[in-house]
This record gives structure tokens, sequence and C-alpha cells, in this order.
């Protein structure tokens, strides 16, 4: 009850408005009444608020009361946010009390109740039968009791707790319940005592104590565990502590133990600066039933020191066959033969026109298919420098004699190699390539030739090439080469600017002369499988150590067709290409002998907005025959992606001994990709990879998953490709159960 009798205004209250209806008791909806903190018979006023509005105020200035009735709504920028049915504030203390469908936000978590009990002054407070959802993605708690200590810490009595995001009122899946929570926003821990993990209502794990970051920030302390099970280590575990050693640095240590190997540890260190990052693993055990000490070691780190980036990797393993039996492919890829460290520094000038590049370092190789690596070729060192520079003054002078207008450019590539093998073999490889080239813009295309030099020259010791001859001693290769280009364009649209087709065709003549190449060491080099894509190549090999000495034309088609989809957006819909090459007599080694090469195409189709088609391959005229084929069918939406190919590729004889790169097997494949949801919850995935020669599944993965909103269930099995299926990959099956923001359990056999 509000009553005037012996009442003044105390210093530093607003007084209230004059036009109350009557006296004793205030009833005016939706009044907000503005009341100075800490008003009292000091004299001394806080600037700061709190409004309270309601259906019904009741103001006692005797007791110097707020009560407040109906739709009751109490709120202090920054402080506090409270909705209740009925609420009492004291002006001296500043101690608010509530009861009845209690709504209270405190710093970004929203809690609900039924009475509470709040002391503005202390930032303190006491509520009954909470239920609150904390700020982030998850986390719902409910308690008996809830102690407020400060505004970033409160402890819950007799408490549940769940990172699970279930609808509010249904009963989450899983639950940690505790006689006491501790929750503390600025050290980001959940600390409970007397644990109980339930899923539903069934406890299935007891510990005395447990702490868990409440927010997803980076906090130090244990991760969840990772179990599985296997033919040659037999039961394995994953115990990792996540050490946030500073924002830009942090560590994890796992300890690994295995049953019938022994305990493998492994540490992650990271970091990050301004201008650099990197990392520092290893992983160790002593092998109980190899009795050796066993490991790996990854070190990487990258580094900007102003125009130069520097990039390192070391990459080493104790004993060549750890990858076999302790598989991290986060770390490294288990199917990796070679383990590369390198160093190597790059820099680019960028002019107004043109620029200049440069690149140097060294690069190791641990070859882990041998037992030692006597012949395994490594670079050290290695420089490379490319510049293309505009030459407007030849531009400038050939425009001037009149002819057609043009730009020229110089476009120069010099390395420097090293090339070492532990045997005590070692040779050092200049190769400088200087190269003029033209581009003419033409009304439907353009012209582009080029001209160059190649020279590149070895000194020998040892025998590089393992042929069973030693040599000391320099020796070089010249080359010369031109090519010229011509590339047409011819388009024409169709239903007011709806539809756009083009033709392309482009023919380009080359003719590269050689030396002699045959005494020469070869350490990067092979013919380049013949596709689209290097239809138009000027040296048929790769590297440096091989050019192809020859005389050749290459021609072909590409035909684009542009529409407007059901989106309404203008895309390209269909692309094609065909293509071969004819070489003259005495140029055709690099085409088994004949005339005419094969022919190679490839089409891109886009029939819808999901749906993708690529069709790739090559056909030998000569013997009426596909022999490389790269085939695939696509489609993708919200809730389905597959993918269909079929592979071929038929070994493509050139003559003269040679073979295409990555060519040396017939190889005929079918493969799947698929990933299906089945509903809301299930999904099936599927990939697999079937071999047409041997008639059998070369590998395979099947997996069947449940997505809840609080956990997930996946049950997968299958097969893994490797390069030597009898020491790598093979068969496992297993299970992955993960609690919503509580971590993950499995294991795979």
């Amino acid at each position: 009850m509000m009553s005037n009798r012996g009442h003044r205004p105390l210093r530093g209250e607003i007084p209230f408005h004059r036009s109350l209806r009557r006296p004793g008791t205030l009833t005016v909806s939706s009044l907000v009444l503005s009341l100075f903190f800490g008003g009292s018979p000091t004299g001394r006023a806080d600037e700061k608020t709190i409004d309270i509005s309601a259906d019904h105020l009741e103001i006692d200035h005797k007791s110097h009361m707020v009560s407040a009735r109906g739709k009751v709504q109490l709120f202090q920028p920054g402080i506090v946010d409270l909705q209740a049915d009925e609420a009492s504030y004291a002006l001296d203390s500043r101690v608010i009390e509530a009861r009845g469908n209690i709504r209270l936000e405190h710093n970004g978590d929203q809690f609900r109740s039924e009475k509470i009990q709040l002391d503005l002054e202390k930032r303190q407070g006491a509520m009954e039968q909470a239920v609150a959802d904390i700020k982030g993605p998850g986390g719902r708690i409910h308690a008996g009791k809830v102690q407020f200590h400060s505004q970033d810490s409160y402890t819950l009595e007799q408490a549940g707790y769940t990172n699970c995001d279930c609808p509010e009122g249904e009963k989450p899946a899983w639950e940690l319940t505790a006689d006491t929570i501790e929750m503390d926003r600025l050290s980001n821990t959940l600390t409970a005592h007397d644990v109980k993990l339930r899923l539903g209502d069934v406890p299935v794990l007891w510990v005395p104590w447990w702490q868990h970051p409440f927010l997803p920030k980076r906090q130090s302390g244990l991760l969840y565990p990772v179990m599985r099970v296997g033919g040659g280590n037999g039961f394995e575990m994953d115990l990792p502590y996540y050490w946030n050693i500073a924002p830009e640095r942090d560590a994890t240590v796992t300890l690994h133990p295995t049953s019938r190997r022994g305990m493998l540890t492994k540490i992650q260190y990271r970091y990050m600066g301004e201008n650099f990052r990197g990392s520092l693993d290893t992983q160790n055990i002593y092998d109980t039933v190899e009795e050796r000490h066993r490991g790996l070691t990854l070190f990487t780190h990258r580094q900007d020191l102003g125009s130069w980036e520097i990039d390192t990797r070391l990459a080493a393993s104790q004993t060549r066959d750890f990858l076999n039996d302790f598989q991290d492919k986060k770390l490294v890829d288990s199917r990796e033969r070679r383990l590369e460290s390198h160093l190597i520094a790059d820099r680019l000038w960028m002019r107004r026109s043109g620029f200049t590049s440069f690149q140097g370092g060294t690069v190791w190789y641990q070859n882990l298919d041998t037992v030692n690596d006597r012949f395994t070729v490594q670079r050290l060192p290695y420089l490379s420098l490319l510049d293309d520079r505009p030459l407007h003054a030849l531009d400038r002078a050939v425009e001037g004699q009149g002819a057609a207008v043009g730009h020229f450019l110089l476009h120069s590539d010099g390395k420097l190699d090293s090339f070492y093998q532990e045997s005590g073999d070692a040779a050092q490889r200049l190769d400088l390539a200087p190269e003029l080239q033209y581009w003419r813009a033409l009304p439907v295309g353009h012209f582009s030739a080029a001209v160059g030099l190649r020279e590149t020259s070895y000194l020998i010791q040892g025998d590089p090439n393992q042929t069973g001859t030693d040599f000391a001693g320099s020796i070089s290769r010249e080359s010369a080469s031109m090519r010229a280009r011509l590339d047409l364009e011819l388009a024409r649209t169709y239903g007011d600017g709806n539809w756009k087709h083009t033709l392309e065709p482009a023919v380009q003549y080359a003719a590269v002369a050689a030396g002699d190449q045959s005494h020469l060491p070869n350490f990067d080099s092979m013919v380049r499988h013949f596709s689209v894509s290097n239809l138009f190549a000027g040296n048929l090999f790769s590297g440096e150590d091989r050019v192809s000495s020859a005389e050749w034309v290459a021609y072909g088609l590409t035909s684009r067709l542009f529409g407007r989809q059901e989106d309404g957006a203008i895309r390209q819909l269909v692309t094609g290409t065909i293509g071969q090459r004819w070489a003259p007599a005495g140029d055709r080694e690099y085409q088994g002998g004949h005339e005419f090469s094969d022919l190679v195409a490839g089409v891109e189709w886009y029939p819808g907005l999901h749906w993708t088609v690529g069709v790739g391959g090559r056909y030998d005229p000569y013997l009426n025959r596909l022999e490389a084929s790269d085939s695939l069918v696509g489609y993708s939406d919200a809730r389905t992606a597959v993918t269909v190919g079929y592979h071929r590729n038929i070994p493509e004889p050139l003559g003269n001994g040679l073979i295409s790169e990555g060519s040396l097997d017939p190889l005929e494949d079918l493969s799947l990709q698929a990933s299906l949801r089945l509903d809301d919850n299930w999904r099936l995935k599927q990939n697999a990879d079937y071999s047409l020669e041997s008639g059998g599944l070369k590998s395979w993965r099947t997996g069947i998953a449940y997505d809840h909103a609080c956990w997930s269930l996946e049950f997968s099995g299958g097969r893994d490709l490797s390069s030597q299926t009898s020491e790598h990959g093979g068969g496992f099956i297993g299970f992955f159960f993960t609690l919503r923001g509580l971590g993950g359990y499995g294991f795979s056999s």
C-alpha cells in the first residue's frame, strides 16, 4: 500500500506524478517508474535507474518498498531483465523478490523459475526450481536451487545438465546429473561433483568429479576418449589432454594404450603469430611385439618475411612400416609411400606490366618401399627463376612499320637443380629456356606464336641412371622450339538472348628440334598421358630431362551452349571438345608410329541445377578401341549426393619403349560415392571401387547413421584401398556413438 502519512520524499528519489487517481492504492496500466539507485538519506544518488512496469504498482514510502502485480517487468541495462507475476523491490537494499512464472535473463543465459531473490548491489541471489538455457549452441540446466555468486559464476544444487538442443518439453537423450554443478563463465568451466551420466532415465556411468567447458571456447582439460579394436594392435584407446597455453599456442598430449604393442604417446604442439604459423607432431612407442622403438615425426612451419614466404616441412619415420600399424590419416595418409621434407623460399616481384618470381630450397624424400634410401633421388638444393616482361618497344616498332598491332612478351625460365643419392651418385642440372611470345586479337578470335631455345647442361658424378657405369664430367643438350596457334570463336544467340551457342576451332603447329638425349640422366620426365587437357602442349614430356623432338599439328573443336536455367540465371550448360594430332613421317614415335594420334574428346553437361555429367576419353582409330575413359554422372541436392564413375585406361605404346605417365597397368573400374538422407534422421553412405578386370571389389565402405538433435550413431564397414593391399589397408568394421556436445565413443576392427 502507498501511504502519504508522515512521508517526505527521499533525497535522490523522483516524485511520482501528481495525477494519481486516489491515495493509498496505485492502479495504472503499463506505468514505468524510474527510481534512482542508492536513494538514501545521505543524499548521494547513482545515475543508473531501474525501470519497473506492471498492471498494478504500490509504493510504501515508509518502508521504501515498491510492490508490483500483473505482467511485472524489472529492467536495468546490463544488470537485470526479469519478468514475473509478482515482485517487490527494496530501494534501500536494492533487493528484488519475485514469484510466479519468472523469466530472468542473466548475462545472456535464460532462467525460468517460480521464486527468486536478487541482490543487485552484490550481484548475488538465489532461485528455486529453476530451468535454464545457456547462451550459445546447446546447454540446458535444471536445478532444485541456483545460487548466484557474481555476474559470472553460480552454483546449482541437485542439478542436471545437457548440451543437447532438443525441443522444449522433450526429455533429453542424455544428461549429466550431480549433487552440485559450479559454473564459471570467466574460466569457461562447468565443474560437477558426484556425477551420473544418464541415457534417458538409465544411469550408465558414475564419476566422483567432472569438468567440462560449457561454452564452445578453447579450454584446457581432458578431451573425450576414442576406443577401437583391431587385429594387429588389439584393444586401443586415445586418452587426450588439451593444454590451452596461450591464445596463439596450444598442445595436445595423448596416451594411446594398446593391449598387444604397448603404450603409444602422441604429442601435438601448434603455434601462430601475425605472419607465421606451424605445428609439431610426434608419435612414439616401444613396440613389445617387435621389441624396438618406432615413431613418426612431422614438423611444418610457414612464415612471411616481408616479400618472402618460407615453407618448411620435416617428416621422418623411425621404421618404414610405422604407418602400417599405427594409422593417423589426419597426420599422414596411410597409403603414402614417400615422406617428403622440404625447405622452400618464394618471392614474387610484381611490376606495372609483367612479374618476376623466385623459388629456392631443398627437397628430401624418405622412401618407405625400400630398405634404405641409397638410390632415392634428393634435390639438394634447387633454384628457379621465372620472368615475364612485355616488350613494348618491339610492339611500337612493329606497329611503326605498318604491321598489324600485337603484343610481344619475353618469357624466361631458369632452373638450377642439384640431385643427390646416398649411393654417392650426384648430378647438377642447369636449364635455361627463354621464349619470345606473340599474341594478336582477331575479329573472331586470336592468333598466338612462340619461338624458344632451351639449353640443359649436366655435371655428373657416378651413375645417377643406375645403369652400372660410372661417369664423371659434363654433358649437355640443346633444343629449339616453335609453335603457332589460331583460335577462332563463332557465336550465335537464340530466343531473345536466352540461348547462346559457340563454335571454337583451334589449330596449332609445333616443332621441337633436340639433340640425342639417350645419354642424359632422367630425374623427372615421362610422356604425358594424351588427353583433352594437353592437346596443345608444346612439349609432350613432363619435366626438363626430356623434350619431344618432333613436328606435329594439333587441331580441335570446342563447342559451348549457354542457356537460362530454372532459377533465371544464364549458365554454361554444355561444353564439348574433340581433337587429334597429325605428325609427318619420321616424327611419329609419340603416336605409336602412326600418322594420326588417338582421338581425344570430352563433354561436360549440366542438365539442371542438381545434375552433372562428364565424359572424357581416348579412342584408337587403328585398333578401333576405346583406350581410356573417365566418365561420371552426379546428382546433388540438400538430401542426396550421388556420383557414379567409369574409369578405363590401357597402356599407350608410343614407340622406342615409351609409355605415358600413369599408364603402366591396365585399368577398368567402376566407382560409386553416395550419401542418401532417408528421412530427417537416417542417412546412408556408400563408397565403392569395382575392378572390371578382376571382377571384384577393390575397396568399399558402407555406413548407416542416425542423427538426432542430441546424439548420433553410425555403423560402418568396408575395405581400404592402398598401394599394397597386402601390407596396408585391409578390412574393417565398427561403430561410433556421439553425444552432442559431450563426445564420441566407438571402435573399429
